[in-house]
């Protein structure tokens, strides 16, 4: 076919519109094929039995639309985002071998899940694994929510302090025993004081007299579940412990060497640094002299300036001042007015406030809202921070559960425990929105009653959706943990699902700094120092393990 000169340009127009038509045709046709063979497998994930499609799924396209599926599940989880290393992944398989090993055989054998036991049963037993002792090896970061007077091993409470003169010991009624530092004990007619010196000289030896003293001392007991029946009861021992030990460490010399050794106790740990919460004010010497809360802030401050010295890969530790739930509204706003002062003289040591104490029968948050309100009002430039406990609780619904509700509108920085927050969508939406961390304290909640099986705690689902939460240890001298690597081992162990290994663990070390309260300076030299450590760990601990 001829066509003239004048309409070739017209042609070669049409022609080529012909052509991108075609085309576009194409494209069209295989995105439409692509996009229907995606919405078919997610048909597929949502109904494999929906009759209105015309046919059934053959195996091919239920596996490809369940890998997808159980893929999109699993990087929602802590830590499934990080990407690993070759030495981390080698890792990583030693991890995962053990712990499928102990499930599997759990759970195919109908064998006692031994990491989900009691703390107080599986103990020994955890000791002795090879995860466990890799995770005592692994930096774990920050330990974000301790005590004060539960910090530092009864072993080296019984071996050192009581050792030392002045220190005396009494049973009370109920067989316990309490510990004491006097120049002239008290004539106490119903809990007779005499030195410890004197009662180790007279036992049938002094090994016998420590051993006997510890167990007095711990939380631990060989029939856990005959002692402490409920809650309250293991409230009742746990409160118990306290008594015994806190007359002996309101000592200022005495607080002062546990505190360091504290300090010594988590480095060995390898925890790189801590926030604790505990009281400045009150703390004595032998003489009676009483000491103000200018002098406990500088007791503290000086203990951690010195070790960090002679422990330049330790970050440090800060302080928050806490008060306890069954004080008067007057008293607790003494303590909000001191600790504001105290924030404002050490701003970047003494963090802020909390209220601490079995939630369950003492005050709500809302009975002391006056008092914690009274910061604001004075001015927005002294807000003091605040780091509730909230949510330790099974009580759905009551005040003590909507203790989360008025952490929240209160601003808290952290949430303790948190472990209704599961049960409150609107309020953990808000939490994971603002980034406020929930410490997360399994062993503490297990032996206080809130859980027996660890793999039934209410935490579990925020960690299977990458919540924000760090793991600490609450008070692990009083059941004679370690500062954090029992914890971390039952995280993981309980916490967590078979498919979780490595990066689940170095996700809650990254978590721990991140959610510090750290500046950003001293939060990047943290973690930077972490990754240098980390990075040492996982070749050291390749070349032990494999």
């Amino acid at each position: 076919m001829h066509i003239s000169k004048e309409k070739r340009p017209l042609a070669i127009v049409i022609i080529v519109a012909l052509l991108l038509l075609v085309g576009l045709a194409s494209v069209f046709l295989i995105l439409n094929f692509s996009y229907a063979h995606t919405d078919a497998l997610h048909a597929v994930e949502i109904a494999v039995t929906n009759k209105s499609r015309g046919r059934g799924y053959n195996a091919e396209e239920y596996m490809m639309a369940r890998q997808r599926l159980l893929s999109k599940e699993q990087r929602r989880a802590l830590g499934a985002w990080l990407q690993l290393s070759e030495k981390e992944s080698v890792l990583n398989e030693i991890l995962l071998h053990e712990k499928k090993e102990i499930m599997e055989k759990s759970r195919l054998d109908r064998l006692t899940y031994t990491p989900a036991l009691s703390f107080f049963k599986s103990k020994e037993w955890m000791e002795n694994t090879t995860t466990f002792k890799i995770i005592r090896k692994m930096p774990k970061g920050a330990a974000l929510h301790l005590h004060t007077t539960a910090m530092t091993s009864l072993d080296w409470l019984v071996k050192n302090i009581t050792y030392r003169e002045h220190v005396y010991t009494c049973v009370d009624k109920d067989g316990f025993a309490l510990l004491s530092a006097f120049l002239h004990p008290p004539n106490d007619t119903e809990c007779q004081w005499k030195p410890v010196s004197e009662e180790r000289a007279e036992a049938p030896s002094s090994d016998k007299f420590d051993e006997e003293l510890r167990k007095n001392l711990s939380f631990l007991i060989p029939d856990p579940l005959t002692a402490y029946s409920g809650t309250n009861q293991a409230w009742d021992r746990f409160n118990k412990y306290f008594k015994q030990v806190g007359s002996l460490l309101i000592n200022a010399p005495i607080m002062q060497d546990y505190f360091r050794q504290a300090l010594q106790e988590f480095w060995e740990d390898n925890v790189q640094y801590i926030e604790w919460r505990g009281g400045v004010r009150g703390y004595k010497e032998i003489n009676g002299t009483v000491h103000d809360a200018v002098y406990g802030a500088e007791m503290f401050k000086k203990v951690v300036e010195e070790f960090v010295a002679q422990h330049p890969d330790f970050m440090g530790a800060k302080m928050i001042i806490s008060g306890v739930r069954y004080r008067s509204e007057q008293t607790i706003e003494d303590h909000v007015k001191l600790a504001t002062l105290m924030h404002r003289q050490y701003p970047n040591f003494i963090l802020g406030y909390d209220l601490v104490g079995q939630e369950d029968p003492l005050n709500p948050l809302l009975f002391y809202l006056d008092a914690l309100l009274y910061p604001t009002r004075q001015s927005l430039d002294d807000a003091l921070p605040y780091f509730f406990h909230a949510g330790e609780t099974k009580w759905e619904g009551t005040d003590v559960d909507e203790n989360l509700l008025d952490a929240l509108l209160l601003n808290t920085t952290r949430i303790g425990h948190g472990y209704a927050l599961a049960k409150h969508p609107e309020l953990a939406d808000l939490v994971r929105s603002r980034g406020i961390a929930v410490e997360v304290n399994p062993i503490s909640n297990q032996l206080l009653g809130l859980v027996s099986d660890l793999r039934n705690h209410a935490i579990v689902p925020l960690l299977a959706d990458d919540f924000p939460l760090v793991i600490s240890s609450d008070d692990p001298a009083a059941w004679e943990a370690l500062p954090l690597t029992h914890d971390f081992f039952v995280a993981f162990m309980d916490l967590s699902g078979q498919d979780m290994g490595l990066g689940f663990l170095k996700q809650l070390a990254i978590n721990s700094l991140k959610y510090s309260a750290l500046d950003n300076y001293d939060k990047e030299a943290a973690l930077g120092l972490w990754e240098s450590k980390w990075n040492k760990f996982v070749k050291e601990a390749v070349a032990e393990f494999s």
